[in-house]
């Protein structure tokens, strides 16, 4: 029984490590990357213009200051205030030399038109709007409006240009700028996405190999994303194609109108669940809870934690509190499977007599064995019920914890700084290994081989976790000694009988 409690504990580990290669991998694609039959033409979209950024033109919010170049009229810096950079600024999310909201029209392409608007700063507290106008003659004026709503991170995008009704390209060449201190992990998260009745994602890889080219009346919106951060255009079908590229780590699109200017709804801001799900348009869905079986299981413990940190501010205290009451969901079935496990090793004298008598006789041993489970009342699979019942949840919780963007940052005490990534001096992943020892020393008597395992197991787990968010290590650290009392009590009160 010790054997197989100990392959099921390796069996899950085993299994998330293999999480991402499974699950995360992009759904493999032909080479050339189209969601609907288009045309043979093809729209640069990753060659930016070389950009002024002298003299900008600033807009400040409480949540984020937004700065434009006056020539283009391209949005040049967006930084969000309420979210920091490793050097604790606010994090800049446009990539430096490019820019936002460009723009190509047949007769317009490669002018260089110079923007201007009645003030240079504009600092607001609530929803404004921002008119950029441009002269292309004595008559014809192009003009560009952002009404900005700090709150919600949302944009409405107007281009007026006087009378025309033709074809017009709207370019976002910047893509977006890589915010993590891994940044391997980083870029691994960058992704062109669309949504299609449900979301899709093509990867910076694909996209380095070819273009993506679709049909965008099809779609409800479609952008860029990052690990914790995400550009949306939402268009309502008046855009007729999209296309989209990579060049080495930034990923640039483009979307083409075949009547004229049209007005777009952008999202530009963090990936909140909770905020994309107010906004609507299922932008909700960018947020990764991981594979439909766990689905359900991250939901709750993102609302979980969100219930408890109104009352809780600190997310590590967070994440202590809901060990503790994970350990109150399962403490029946740790009761069972400890007392289970401990009338298996009551068990073992008889099971080797008659591994003994019936050694030559397989079907025979099988069945005495399981008419011996039955007269002693014990399920032989007890020992595993917690860690089958276990996993989902702590899968769940692992998603939630690199994907939520609350606990980017988010410190809990002394060397521990950031809860979504991990413990740069590997203390607490070891304090953990610690815990698993003292967890596999408390449990019932084992034989030789069993033991073995057992004192082997707390090593294999250590390694493991030392990549992983601060905040799991210290989930399982902390369900670890809990575990340990839980045994030490149900020990004692198997001895007095109760």
């Amino acid at each position: 029984m010790d054997r197989r409690f100990l392959t099921y504990t390796i069996l899950i580990f085993l299994f998330l490590i293999l999480y991402q290669a499974l699950f995360m991998k992009p759904q493999p694609r032909k080479k050339i990357i189209k969601e609907k039959a288009v045309q043979s033409d093809t729209v640069q979209v990753k060659e930016a213009k070389t950009i002024d950024v002298k003299n900008p033109i600033v807009v400040r919010t409480p949540a984020f200051e937004a700065r434009f170049s006056r020539k283009g009229g391209l949005l040049v810096s967006y930084t969000l205030s309420k979210y920091h950079d490793q050097q604790g600024n606010p994090v800049e999310l446009i990539p430096e030399g490019y820019g936002m909201f460009d723009f190509e029209t047949d007769s317009l392409k490669g002018m260089d038109l110079q923007f201007e608007t009645l003030k240079d700063t504009i600092v607001v507290e609530d929803t404004f709007t921002l008119v950029l106008k441009a002269k292309l003659n004595d008559s014809v004026y192009v003009v560009k409006k952002f009404h900005f709503d700090p709150e919600i991170y949302m944009i409405d995008y107007t281009l007026e240009i006087d009378g025309y009704k033709g074809k017009i390209l709207y370019r976002f060449d910047s893509g977006l700028r890589g915010t993590e201190k891994n940044k391997s992990e980083d870029v691994k998260n960058f992704k062109f996405i669309y949504y299609k009745d449900k979301l899709h994602k093509i990867s910076l890889g694909k996209l380095r190999k070819s273009q993506f080219r679709a049909i965008a009346e099809d779609f409800t919106w479609f952008g860029i994303r990052t690990k914790f951060f995400t550009f949306d255009v939402i268009h309502n079908g008046s855009l007729y194609r999209v296309y989209a590229e990579a060049e080495k780590d930034r990923i640039s699109f483009a979307a083409l109108s075949k009547d004229g200017p049209h007005p777009l709804k952008i999202y530009f801001g963090p990936i909140d669940y909770f905020l994309l799900k107010d906004v609507g348009y299922d932008l909700a869905s960018i947020y990764e809870f991981g594979p439909p079986v766990i689905n359900i299981f991250s939901k709750i413990i993102l609302y979980s934690f969100r219930f408890l940190h109104r009352y809780i501010p600190n997310y590590g205290w967070v994440i202590v509190i809901f060990s503790l009451l994970m350990k109150i969901v399962f403490w029946p079935f740790t009761r069972y499977s400890l007392r289970s496990m401990r009338k298996m090793q009551e068990l073992q004298p008889k099971m080797k007599q008659l591994q003994k008598l019936y050694k030559n006789d397989p079907q025979r041993l099988n069945k005495e064995m399981m008419e011996l489970y039955r007269q002693y009342k014990v399920n032989p699979f007890s020992g595993c019920l917690v860690l089958i019942l276990q996993l989902p949840i702590f899968w769940a919780l692992y998603q939630v914890l690199r994907s939520t963007i609350d606990l980017r940052g988010a410190p809990f005490m002394l060397w521990i700084k950031d809860l979504s990534s991990p413990d740069p001096y590997y203390i607490l992943p070891i304090l953990m290994g610690v815990a698993s020892l003292g967890q596999a020393l408390t449990q019932p008597a084992q034989d030789k081989n069993a033991r073995m395992m057992a004192l082997f197991m707390p090593i294999f787990i250590t390694i493991i976790f030392l990549k992983f968010p601060s905040g799991i290590v210290l989930y399982w650290f902390v369900y670890n000694l809990v575990t340990i009392l839980e045994q030490y009590m149900i020990k004692k009160s198997t001895a007095e009988g109760r």
